[in-house]
């Protein structure tokens, strides 16, 4: 039985830290989607 609620706050732990790995993904991806929506527009490249 003591095996079986180590592995549950293991598995807890595990599930909140990607859960927070997944929020960090989300909001760099946001701000970049942001940037490139938003930012100064590039002249497009020549193609010889």
């Amino acid at each position: 039985m003591l095996l079986a609620q180590v592995a549950m706050c293991v598995l807890e732990v595990m599930f909140f830290v990607g859960l927070v790995g997944s929020a960090v993904v989300v909001l760099i991806s946001f701000v970049e989607d942001g940037i490139e929506l938003f930012g100064k527009d590039e002249p497009p490249e020549s193609r010889a």
